[in-house]
């Protein structure tokens, strides 16, 4: 047998045993990831069969009517003076449940809600069912200390009926109403499934034309409890 024959064989033979002993293969591509990122720090949440890791909550509050013009509360300072506010003896209960769907490096982060409510009083005691996505603020210096959040809302809320009050706020009348509702949101470091909920519960038109030239609504300044899972 010529050198060269020698030669092949026993290149033949180291590669039998390296393989019999277990020399590891070339390890295989990793299969890619989902893409969720849409830019640099922004990030869809996936939904689905994935658990809620924090990003379900459910929220239940109650609060009065305001009578004062929530641009007045907003823009004219009156907004951290409640005691100057004009209110009735109208109240209202509702319950939401939201989900985050998207986050910016923990910094704010974008929720989907559901709701239903229910007024009582005088002036107005019909129903509220609503939908509608929510932009909130997460970082504040002293959440080591107190969390807290600030968020607002864009959404549709509809009206079961046409109550007195509205109908005297408004001379065109529509039971679809955009749906505004700012709050913020107190909790414990310790405490990370629960929070205090301030929300300025607020459905109007604002004189659009898809809402019927609808400039009044109804509004109540709420507290509420929210858990989160």
């Amino acid at each position: 047998m010529s050198s060269s024959h020698l030669k092949r064989a026993g290149a033949a033979m180291i590669s039998v045993a390296a393989l019999s002993f277990g020399a590891p293969a070339q390890a295989a591509d990793p299969a890619p990831a989902a893409a969720t990122e849409t830019g640099s720090g922004f990030q869809f949440l996936p939904w689905g069969s994935e658990p809620c890791a924090m990003t379900c909550s459910v929220t239940g509050y109650a609060g009065v009517y305001v009578a004062t013009a929530m641009s007045s509360l907003f823009l004219k300072g009156r907004l951290f003076a409640p005691w100057t506010w004009d209110t009735t003896d109208n109240q209202f209960i509702g319950a939401s449940a939201s989900r985050k769907f998207a986050t910016y490096e923990n910094l704010w982060d974008l929720e989907a809600e559901v709701g239903i409510g229910k007024r009582f009083g005088s002036g107005l005691n019909g129903g509220e069912v609503w939908t509608a996505m929510y932009w909130r603020w997460n970082y504040f210096p002293w959440n080591d200390y107190i969390r807290t959040t600030v968020a607002v809302s864009t959404g549709l809320n509809v009206a079961s009926k046409i109550d007195r009050i509205e109908d005297e706020k408004s001379t065109s009348n529509s039971h679809l109403l955009h749906y505004l509702a700012p709050e913020i949101t107190f909790g414990l470091p310790d405490q990370p499934n629960w929070n205090l909920v301030l929300r300025f519960h607020h459905r109007s038109g604002g004189k659009l034309g898809v809402f019927n030239d609808n400039s009044g609504g109804a509004q109540y300044q709420t507290v509420g409890l929210r858990y989160t899972w």
